[in-house]
């Protein structure tokens, strides 16, 4: 059977009526509030051909068709970019993310108010990821002293993690001194990135500094050790899914509820479904993940300063509205570069 211009305006027309109703969609309805001119019997041959070539299914104690993850994948893949073509300039031009977001508020807090807000907006359950040590550059570097002897190393990075670490070292070190180093680490790892920072240049006459140097320069790293696999994403939207026409069963409630309580899977799932370019849909079994099937996930990455990326996405049922989705996550990928761009 071919794959005819009227059996992808069909398929069309059966998944954009199941994403707005829930229900398997009948011949009849098709005929009745389409823009085709067939009769019922015509588009009822062509539903079960699309059934045939795996596009729809049906309940068993339904008449009507419902889409199927290839059906799902045919829609992503042509008709979502062609309705957000078409909408073009019709989005709201703000998320409010201005309104509650402080100009001095670390990057994690800012994050956090993120996605709760982007949950308000889609309705569905939100994830943001934070950037990766090893995706981050060196800002800032301070060194304080304590009575008894002890040290503080304050390390932060281009993406507002600050790392603290306290240590004790040989040596009867000024405040001066302290600052001193502080100032050659400051000039010559600013803006490098976080993995490459090695081997340091100092001049003949701090070569007394050495030994507070590489022991700073070991603290960064060990800071960097201990942080590179850790993804910290946040997430918001849990109970929204639940709320779903489609998740009424119970075996199907305590799958969802197996993978939305999995923080590491979420993360997972987010990260390594994230492009740099556009945005991935992945469908149902795309997700590869037991108690995936009826979900899906929009994810793409952000950027800060222009550096760093972080992931950002969204995970609901398969009838959710994607376009809608898609445009929102667009804004607010956008609107989360525009605040770090600001605080440059």
């Amino acid at each position: 059977m071919k794959f005819t211009e009227r059996k992808k305006g069909i398929l069309r027309e059966v998944i954009s009526k199941f994403i707005l109703k829930a229900g398997p969609v009948s011949s009849k309805k098709i005929a009745q509030n389409s823009e085709f001119d067939l009769s019922s019997a015509t588009i009822r041959r062509e539903m079960s051909e699309l059934e045939e070539m795996g596009y729809l299914t049906h309940p068993h104690t339904s008449a009507g068709r419902m889409p199927t993850d290839k059906g799902y994948r045919f829609y992503a893949d042509n008709v979502i970019r062609e309705e957000m073509d078409r909408n073009t300039g019709s989005s709201e031009s703000s998320t409010g993310l201005d309104n509650v977001i402080g100009k001095d508020m670390e990057i994690e807090v800012v994050l956090q108010k993120s996605v709760e807000l982007l949950a308000k907006f889609t309705n569905y359950l939100s994830m943001i990821a934070a950037p990766t040590i090893q995706q981050s550059r060196f800002k800032h570097i301070e060194l304080l002293r304590f009575h008894g002897g002890k040290l503080l190393m304050v390390f932060i990075t281009d993406t507002g993690r600050v790392y603290k670490r306290n240590f004790v070292l040989e040596g009867n070190y000024t405040d001066l001194d302290l600052q001193g180093v502080a100032g050659i680490l400051n000039s010559q790892f600013r803006d490098r990135n976080i993995i490459d920072i090695g081997d340091i240049k100092v001049k003949e006459g701090d070569s007394y500094l050495i030994l507070l140097i590489n022991k700073i320069v070991e603290l960064i790293k060990e800071c960097i050790k201990e942080s590179f696999s850790y993804k910290r994403i946040f997430i918001h939207g849990t109970s929204v899914i639940l709320q779903q026409p489609e998740f009424i069963d119970l075996k199907k409630i305590q799958n969802i509820m197996r993978v939305i309580e999995n923080e590491y899977l979420l993360a997972r799932l987010l990260v390594g479904s994230s492009g740099d370019g556009d945005f991935i849909i992945k469908i149902g079994s795309e997700l590869f993940e037991e108690g995936t099937e009826d979900l899906s996930l929009i994810a793409s990455k952000y950027k800060i300063y222009g550096n760093s990326t972080g992931a950002i996405g969204v995970l609901g049922p398969k009838r959710m509205d994607y376009p809608r989705v898609i445009r929102n996550l667009n804004l607010f990928r956008k609107n989360l570069t525009d605040i770090f761009n600001s605080r440059t």
